[in-house]
């Protein structure tokens, strides 16, 4: 799966699955550290916390396959 394509699903199946108002928000940062096969099952962790970054990691079983941060606590997107 080309690494754009699986960062536009990720940032959707994060503001689909949240009520976080994310318009305004931009990435900071997304790394990509292993490439994921058509098909592959892949789990999504999101961490919201006070006053830091929103972070998500992509995993395809224990394997990180992409990890990355908006571009401030959630409180500072207009």
């Amino acid at each position: 799966m080309p690494a754009a394509l699986l960062l536009d699903e990720t940032v959707y199946a994060i503001v689909s699955a949240s009520d976080l108002p994310m318009n305004g928000c931009s990435i900071s940062s997304a790394k990509f550290y292993s490439p994921v096969a058509p098909g592959e099952l892949l789990n999504l962790r999101v961490a919201v916390l006070d006053d830091t970054p929103v972070t998500f990691e992509v995993h395809a079983g224990a394997r990180l396959v992409m990890f990355g941060y908006f571009s401030g606590p959630i409180s500072e997107c207009p």
